[in-house]
């Protein structure tokens, strides 16, 4: 009868434990299929370099943010830039930072306007860089619930960039990204 309660007591616990760690699962969203774009320009043509590679990290519950970058995903028009691109040396880049809203809500909401303080990892340098953007609730979708989109400004000097003649110091970013519902609603 020992043996028995022993193994019920000791299932029990690891049922409890399994629960707990799912449990905290579901208050983190991840992805490595984010969208970015970034905007530059040369002379007086706008270049446009994408990416669907951008790694997502979101915490539900705290609304903090991780987005990761390899620059040699990014992808434009133009052959001898992407082929720059996939060179570069620049490692990955990170930004982390927290909405200004205290949790995301998957549920119906309205539209939340995002303007935060981020840190952002780029070329060996950090900065703190001001991010705006919107949460947006998708109504009637059966695992998509919101669409996060984001943008900031920065200038590549910065971050110790320096571009030939005729590029633009400065870059906008903008990230768009589908956001699941919580699988516990």
């Amino acid at each position: 009868m020992v043996k028995i309660l022993t193994k019920v007591w000791v299932c029990t616990i690891i049922a409890l434990l399994l629960w707990s760690f799912s449990a905290k699962a579901q208050q983190r969203y991840q992805t490595r299929e984010g969208s970015i774009e970034v905007i530059g320009s040369y002379r007086d043509s706008i270049i446009i370099a994408n990416s669907n590679h951008l790694f997502v990290l979101i915490n539900y519950e705290t609304a903090e943010i991780g987005l990761t970058l390899n620059p040699a995903t990014l992808h434009t028009t133009t052959d001898s830039l992407n082929v720059k691109l996939i060179n570069s040396s620049i490692g990955p880049v990170i930004l982390k930072g927290k909405l200004n809203i205290p949790y995301v809500e998957t549920l119906q909401h309205p539209d939340h306007k995002l303007n935060f303080e981020a840190e952002l990892h780029f070329n060996g340098k950090v900065k703190t860089i001001y991010v705006n953007g919107l949460l947006k609730h998708i109504a009637s979708n059966e695992t998509i619930s919101c669409l996060l989109t984001l943008n900031f400004k920065l200038r590549l000097s910065d971050f110790g960039i320096d571009l030939p003649e005729g590029w633009n110091n400065e870059i906008t970013i903008q990230i768009f990204q589908a956001l699941l519902k919580k699988s516990n609603q």
